[in-house]
């Protein structure tokens, strides 16, 4: 067990360096640099871009460039702005609990909620029960995410104003109107997440529920909601497990819309206007906080798949 424990981490801090690589990589890849942000195009002469590059260190070969890189972002500083002028590494502190609090309220709602209706889904499968629960989800999934927000905008705005005219508040400052403030965005991605966890907890459980084991349950008596809620869904788990995790990374780095819509200062409203005034070090900085919570995240899940299946301890 300790074996298969350091292995697994061995091979995700493997993973994290080959991220950093490749983050690093398609950074140098943007076209333009650093330089011309600071120094500009116009009027500039090569004597001044030489001369920034050289302070920057942007003149030494890449791998001291990536090695200095990865040396700073360890200890934090992943550098300032030539746009606002702030520290990175400050600004991501501001807007990752932002995206994190909307992901993982939105995670825990859509499984309360998927999870059950997956299973009821599956024992009732091809019934009236299971068509019904199917086509209700499907349906809120079916639409697309800038949709939902934008109606919810529109009918928020003339049945209660007073709730959904609100900006984005911290909830250091007032918790209630903090509260107000993500109704809205966890409403428009909640119920398409909400469905397709339902849908992955459907497939996972038919699968199960065919099993020897399952037959041998009920030949014997065993009450069908310990047959359905106890064993059936403990071997279902690994795959829904992992989808939520999944689904968690996605999020992080898809609310590029509702955080636009809704005017959050989160992670992907960040990256956007990041993109659209060329401020590289934001940009390779929050690509890095995206890609190192996907390998984080199924690194862990990787690490509890001993725990929710015994079988695996051995291998």
């Amino acid at each position: 067990m300790l074996k298969m424990v350091l292995t697994r981490l061995g091979a995700m801090i493997a993973v994290l360096f080959a991220v950093t690589v490749l983050v690093f990589g398609l950074g140098t890849l943007i076209p333009g640099d650093l330089t011309s942000v600071i120094v500009g195009t116009e009027g500039a002469t090569a004597e001044q871009f030489e001369e920034v590059r050289r302070n920057l260190g942007l003149d030494k070969p890449l791998p001291v460039q990536y090695a200095r890189w990865l040396g700073n972002a360890l200890l934090g500083d992943l550098g300032t702005s030539p746009i606002t002028g702030r520290n990175v590494s400050s600004d991501l502190a501001q807007q990752i609990p932002v995206s994190a609090e909307l992901a993982l309220v939105c995670l825990l709602f859509s499984t309360l909620i998927g999870l059950p209706a997956g299973i009821v889904a599956a024992v009732h499968a091809n019934r009236k029960l299971d068509v019904l629960i199917r086509s209700q989800l499907l349906i809120a999934f079916s639409v697309p995410t800038f949709v939902v927000g934008i109606l919810l905008l529109l009918v928020g705005s003339r049945v209660a104003p007073d709730l959904f005219r609100v900006s984005f508040t911290p909830w250091s400052q007032d918790p209630m109107t903090h509260i107000r403030s993500m109704i809205m965005p966890l409403l428009t991605i909640t119920f398409p997440i909400t469905a397709m966890t339902m849908q992955m907890t459907r497939s996972a459980m038919l699968e199960v529920l065919t099993d020897p084991f399952i037959v041998t349950a009920r030949s014997v008596g065993v009450r069908l909601p310990r047959i359905h809620y106890l064993h059936a869904l403990r071997n279902a788990l690994p795959p829904i497990i992992t989808f939520i995790g999944f689904q968690f990374g996605v999020l992080l780095g898809g609310l590029i819309v509702v955080e636009q819509i809704f005017s959050l200062p989160g992670l992907g409203r960040g990256m956007l206007e990041a993109i659209s005034t060329r401020d590289y070090p934001m940009v390779t900085a929050t690509t890095l906080v995206f890609a190192v919570t996907f390998v984080i995240i199924n690194g862990v899940i990787d690490l509890l798949y001993p725990l929710l299946d015994p079988r695996q301890r051995t291998r």
